[in-house]
């Protein structure tokens, strides 16, 4: 008998609890039936034309995604918009974000492991806020901003870092926060030397001057893209003899 899709929902509730998500997300089923079967899952950081393809090439009937296909109430759905096509392909979608951000092992905890590689962190990773919001990492020795910058282009193989130049320049304690977090420098005043994320708006890099913090800028595809194997990784233990295809797309983003 083939697995529904409520077994796949409730093996993620499991992983990453979707009442946790923040107010403002849209984690969840999005398009579907939770009694549909399951043929076969992709499982992709973005839910984009290509994602839909391979899935329909392969036979495989649910995607699941990091950022939401669905995200604002939507007025009318264009037959090239990423709802109309899932539906008109049958294929379902089950969207984890912020659930998957917060939860412990989750993204950003994955995030932490992954910059271990190259910094040398203290084995204690807390969260930044109560709600599981990012992590604290200490490194065993205090490095310049400089150093830890390039240490995470390597580890996390981006193409390009930016880092605060103009801030706090000797750091020992990190916030890191996955996708874009830059909303949390006013949070680690007094906590933390440096802020870790992606997507930092111009204002923010003077606010951080403003308050002597550090700031790298990772890009935000590099710090999430990494959500792909592990929940894969996951779902082969719940369902060893489900087609699951990790679909990984190249960063959106070039760079000249």
């Amino acid at each position: 008998m083939q697995l529904q899709i409520q077994y796949i929902y409730s093996t993620l509730n499991q992983i990453a609890p979707f009442e946790n998500q923040e107010s403002w997300d849209n984690s969840g089923l999005l398009i579907g039936s939770p009694e549909d079967s399951v043929s076969g899952i992709v499982i992709t950081l973005d839910i984009t034309q290509r994602a839909i393809e391979k899935a329909y090439q392969n036979n495989c009937n649910l995607i699941i995604s990091h950022h939401p296909v669905i995200f604002s109430a939507l007025k009318k759905i264009d037959s090239y918009s990423m709802p109309y096509q899932l539906i008109k392909h049958n294929i379902s979608a089950i969207c984890c974000h912020t659930n998957l951000d917060l939860a412990p092992g989750g993204l950003n905890d994955l995030l932490a492991e992954k910059l271990s590689r190259n910094l040398e962190i203290s084995s204690e990773i807390f969260p930044l806020m109560p709600d599981g919001l990012g992590r604290i990492i200490e490194l065993k020795q205090v490095k310049k901003i400089a150093w830890i910058a390039e240490q995470t282009k390597q580890a996390l193989g981006c193409e390009v870092v930016r880092y605060s130049a103009n801030g706090k320049n000797l750091i020992q304690k990190i916030c890191i926060c996955s996708g874009s977090g830059a909303s949390l420098l006013e949070d680690i005043v007094g906590t933390c030397d440096c802020l870790l994320t992606g997507d930092i708006k111009h204002d923010r890099w003077y606010k951080a001057e403003e308050l002597n913090l550090g700031l790298i800028d990772c890009g935000h595809y590099h710090t999430e893209i990494i959500m792909v194997a592990y929940l894969a990784e996951q779902l082969r233990k719940y369902c060893p003899d489900l087609p699951i295809i990790e679909h990984i797309e190249e960063n959106p983003v070039n760079y000249v």
